[in-house]
């Protein structure tokens, strides 16, 4: 089943450099539940368990790969994106989707580099994946306590069956004890540099309208450590572009509560233009894992880690 959203993009999905990818992740999480919804015949905000608990489709697992030629940094104000979405079933617990996002055909972007005498084809062309995968859960104590919960009255019998051997709950599984989510080959080399700082969830800011701190903040929760690091001298300031990321998450945090995100880096002798960062997310509230993030960003110039 796949299903087709545009968006023209304004200023509340742009910064300085083009498209967020905080902000991708929420209108493509946005695109995804419109398709689920539809899927299912009925909006995501009626599911019910069988005893009238919310249940919501809460992200397990994301990745996200993104070519040089469709970097976030092409995308720009009212430039046209269109999000083309193809879900697959695990039984009625999990719903694994795949999106492919690129430039629509005439957007801004493909007519400034037609002015600019620039070949706009790999606009068209070629755009980034992202993988989701989504379980059905419920809360019972607060944000703290979540459990698996498949909707009453909803059958996925109509979506293509993901077969469990392709389930990304296998992967995320093995990463929570491993440590890692397998995004960095032997050829990445753990470096000395590792930093460590809390962040007071803003419990206005930080969550979504169903209480829980929304899924695609924990980008920006890792972009900030990467920030703090440069700002400590360990790593040098500049831009960063995203090129791959892989999210686990384990759980929420409480509205109240105060995350501890451990930084590491990761460099490679023949990539110099580019890092590697994992960010590991905590609750302080109990030490419980929430998040695990690697993410590998093109920088400008070589990179320095002190």
């Amino acid at each position: 089943m796949t299903s087709t959203y545009t968006l023209t993009l304004g200023m509340p999905h742009t910064n300085r450099r083009g498209f967020s990818e905080t902000d991708l992740m929420k209108q493509a999480g946005h695109c995804l539940w419109q398709a689920i919804s539809s899927a299912l015949g009925q909006p995501l905000s009626a599911l019910r368990t069988v005893g009238g608990g919310e249940v919501y489709a809460a992200f397990y697992y994301i990745e996200t790969v993104i070519p040089e030629v469709a970097s976030l940094e092409t995308y720009q104000v009212d430039d046209t994106v269109k999000f083309t979405i193809s879900l697959r079933a695990f039984k009625n617990l999990s719903i694994e989707a795949r999106v492919r996002v690129n430039h629509a055909g005439s957007s801004i972007a493909a007519l400034r580099a037609t002015a600019d005498k620039k070949d706009p084809a790999p606009h068209a062309a070629d755009g980034l994946d992202i993988r989701f995968a989504n379980i059905f859960i419920t809360p019972l104590a607060g944000n703290s306590a979540l459990k698996v919960a498949p909707p009453a009255g909803v059958d996925c019998a109509a979506l293509p069956p993901l077969p469990n051997a392709e389930n990304p709950f296998h992967l995320t599984r093995a990463a929570r004890e491993a440590g890692h989510l397998e995004l960095f080959d032997p050829g990445w080399l753990l470096h000395d540099t590792v930093s460590e700082h809390s962040y007071q969830i803003d419990r206005d800011r930080d969550t979504n309208g169903a209480g829980l701190v929304y899924f695609a903040n924990y980008v920006a929760f890792g972009d900030l450590a990467e920030r703090m690091l440069a700002t400590g001298g360990g790593l040098d300031s500049g831009e960063r572009s995203l090129r791959h990321r892989r999210i686990a998450f384990y759980g929420n945090a409480d509205i109240d509560d105060v995350l501890t995100i451990r930084t590491v880096v990761l460099t490679r002798h023949d990539r110099p233009s580019q890092i590697g960062f994992r960010h590991t997310m905590t609750r302080q509230s109990d030490g419980a894992l929430i998040c695990l993030t690697e993410v590998v960003k093109a920088t400008e110039r070589a990179v320095r880690v002190e």
